[in-house]
């Protein structure tokens, strides 16, 4: 058992990594009387091709997700959700872009629940029934997400930054690509992706770490896994430009709404990590566009905008920054969007006190046990490991560097989509 101490936080996260190869990472919190567990796999949405020894395949989109909903099924008359239940816990599951994840939230019967959680995961059950009946209700999760106007704007920003990513691709697949999943679609993604070894399982509350791992041990020591092949992830190669510089769309919102997406190669950053780099930018969109920025308040008291955010994420080698703002006049906020894009400014003062308030906030996250899980999560499927310095990255931001970073948010390769309410709603 390793104990990986959290510089300047007082905490610490145990690992243990299993015969099997299934990494254990524990954060212990004795006040609370919840623990959550989760047990990720590193598959996710994107990963629809891929290489084992010389042989490329190819899944339809969507079978992560598909696969997440399935795997309950732990034979013809058991469902996993049912067991939890009567243990007491609540069960849960759900798919991103790079894994899935399957949870459950308990105060008591930690053991059980444990051992339940391994074995329903680990237990391959499929059937050609079982799959025929659930695309029927997954293609209507499918197509009730088209009227979510949130789910809509996200994708079709990302349509609009993105020319080939598979990032461009609902999670749950569309209704054709979900009518294309069989069942030795599934068996081949279950037996490549759901080993020991490309996986990891997280806990977080009032339990002790020592009994955990050997429980897991002992589940393991009744089950027999292959030898792992580890897959080769093949991607498409994403161009420089975005895919379409400007669109409009009407959708079923009541006020209309704009993403300014900015996109950046990685490699203008050669000398920055991931780490360093997504909390510089967010430092530079928060004094220029947060919620105590002139900018933000100018809009707000104008009456341009009722609400402005931003978000920074990472697709393939690329980062991309939007801006969602809530506006009746569209034209006149993408000029002024236009126009501070060009003129960020950033100084001593504001990089202090929001450096201090991130501080203050990653501090307060180890009062939560859903948020130090979320934490270690995020952790292990972007960076491999544990980030133990934050704090220390965090006071390390500088206007040095960020100086050296504001320099490629500019307007050279933007996307903008433009959301307006359907023709017979009223804004």
């Amino acid at each position: 058992m390793k104990e990986i101490v959290l510089e300047g936080l007082n905490e610490k996260i145990f690992e243990y990594t299993t015969k099997s190869g299934l990494k254990v990472y524990m954060w212990v919190n004795e006040k609370v009387t919840t623990t959550l567990m989760n047990l990720s796999v590193k598959y996710g949405s994107i990963h629809n091709k891929f290489k084992i020894g010389k042989k490329i395949y190819e899944v339809p989109n969507g079978i992560a997700h598909f696969l997440e909903h399935i795997k309950f099924n732990m034979d013809a008359n058991t469902v996993a959700h049912d067991e939890f239940y009567k243990l007491g816990a609540d069960s849960n599951a759900f798919t991103t872009f790079e894994y899935t994840s399957y949870l459950f939230y308990a105060n008591n019967n930690l053991n059980d629940c444990l051992n339940l959680l391994l074995d329903y995961v680990y237990k391959p059950y499929f059937t050609k029934k079982m799959i025929t009946k659930e695309k029927g209700i997954i293609i209507e999760e499918a197509n009730m997400s088209l009227d979510d106007p949130y789910n809509v704007m996200f994708f079709e920003n990302l349509k609009g930054v993105l020319q080939k990513s598979n990032f461009r691709n609902v999670i749950t697949g569309e209704a054709d690509d979900i009518k294309q999943i069989y069942l030795d679609d599934i068996k081949l993604v279950y037996d490549t992706f759901y080993h020991p070894k490309n996986m990891f399982l997280s806990i977080t509350g009032n339990f002790n770490p020592y009994e955990m791992v050997k429980i897991v041990e002992d589940n393991f020591a009744k089950k027999t896994f292959k030898k792992f092949e580890e897959p080769i992830i093949i991607s498409e190669q994403e161009p420089k430009k975005v895919n379409n510089n400007y669109t409009e769309h009407h959708i079923n919102i009541s006020y209309p709404q704009v993403k300014y997406a900015i996109k950046i190669p990685l490699n203008k950053f050669k000398d920055i990590d991931i780490i360093d780099l997504k909390m510089i930018i967010n430092l530079i969109l928060n004094i220029n566009f947060g919620s105590t920025s002139d900018f933000k308040e100018e809009l707000i008291d104008k009456e341009l905008i009722t609400n402005l955010s931003y978000y920074v994420d990472k697709y393939d080698e690329y980062i991309v920054i939007t801006l969602n703002i809530y506006t009746n006049y569209p034209d006149e906020i993408i000029k002024r969007i236009k126009d501070k894009i060009d003129n960020l400014i950033i100084n001593e003062n504001d990089i202090m006190r929001k450096r201090n308030a991130e501080i203050a906030t990653l501090i307060l996250n180890y009062e939560d046990i859903e948020q130090v899980n979320f934490m270690i999560q995020k952790d292990i499927v972007n960076n491999g490991k544990i980030v133990t310095d934050m704090k220390q990255r965090i006071s390390n931001l500088n206007k040095e560097n960020l100086t050296k970073v504001m320099k490629y948010i500019n307007n050279d390769n933007v996307s903008i989509n433009v959301f307006l309410p359907n023709e017979n709603q009223e804004v």
